[in-house]
């Protein structure tokens, strides 16, 4: 019985990054039923708010109350998040679903440089390397066009597009730890998708064009899928996979999610990539992978020599003190 609690807790958690890396492929399948992608996210953030509310309902604690303050706080750093929503997928219709998530996947390198930042230190030797490779990792990504000078307005908007996403998710992520950690991570996100959906639904009624109100049942379909499949559920495993197996293993699971996007939009959008792109992959793998678990490996080595040391000093003491007769 003890064994297959974690065997669970890792199948939920992969489970949870198998939805989200499908994020990108079926966003594209609706763009391509002729929807627009302002249609897209509003149909989206409509579909997915009472599901986040219904999870509150079965996952927050009872105890647990947002005060007005944590209304406010909420809803203001959720623009952040709906701005990131926003430029990842105006970055997934430019560049396509897999250089897209390989974009949003540098978010923890800003997280980094934000918290330093805020701690008013430099980062770290450890943290400019990783830096350095991962940024290399990206040019590799956009070189068999970048180098050459082919890439177009289009895929330039769409790299930028992609940066803001993560700039936007890293300081989404910075600026609401605290009133995450308040309220749980169930409400907090319930709240900032009301954010999102108070935004849209502004833009609906103010700016709104009628071709982003015409909706195919096919695209309609798609975006059921991506809600359920690829946004709430996936939510939910992996809040319920974390508390049975903590963050830390979480995220390890989590670098597969990059990895899943491309072979999935290899397959189900003919998105091809090159030997040069793979090694770009792999150093942006290889990176976040240094940079997620590099304290932890830390920590666990000078625990080690600690331990070792105060061995070595009981040895030596149990020899050099004199035996009572």
């Amino acid at each position: 019985m003890t064994r297959r609690t974690p065997d669970t807790a890792f199948l939920m958690v992969l489970l949870a990054n198998v939805g989200f890396a499908f994020k990108g492929v079926f966003a594209k399948l609706a763009l391509a039923t002729g929807m627009t992608l302002a249609g897209v996210l509003m149909l989206r953030i409509a579909m997915a708010l009472p599901l986040y509310w219904i999870a509150v309902r079965l996952l927050a604690h009872k105890g647990t109350r947002a005060s007005r303050m944590d209304w406010r706080d909420g809803l203001l750093i959720g623009t952040l998040f709906t701005l990131a929503t926003v430029a990842d997928f105006m970055a997934i219709d430019r560049l396509g679903a897999g250089l897209s998530r390989m974009l949003l996947f540098t978010y923890p390198l800003l997280v980094q440089a934000l918290t330093a930042w805020r701690e008013r230190r430099l980062p770290t030797g450890r943290e400019l390397t990783v830096f350095a490779v991962c940024y290399a990792g990206l040019a590799l990504l956009f070189a068999p066009k970048g180098f050459a000078g082919h890439l177009e307005t289009r895929e330039w908007i769409g790299i930028a597009c992609g940066f803001v996403a993560a700039a936007s998710y890293a300081l989404f992520l910075v600026l609401g730890q605290g009133i995450a950690a308040r309220l749980g991570s169930a409400r907090f996100t319930a709240i900032m998708n009301t954010s999102t959906f108070l935004v849209f639904l502004l833009y609906a009624l103010t700016g709104a064009s009628p071709q982003d109100f015409q909706i195919p049942a096919i695209g309609l379909g798609w975006i059921a899928i991506m809600v359920v499949a690829a946004t709430v559920l996936p939510f939910l495993l992996l809040f319920e996979g974390i508390r049975r197996t903590g963050a830390g293993k979480a995220s390890l699971v989590a670098l597969s999610g990059p990895g899943v996007t491309l072979i999935a939009a290899w397959i189900f959008l003919g998105e091809r990539i090159l030997p040069i792109q793979t090694l770009g992959f792999l150093l942006i793998l290889g990176g976040m992978a240094c940079l997620q678990f590099g304290n932890s490996l830390q920590i666990d080595w000078t625990a080690k020599r600690q331990r070792i040391g105060a061995t070595l000093r009981g040895l030596a003491g149990q020899h050099l003190t004199p035996r009572l007769p």
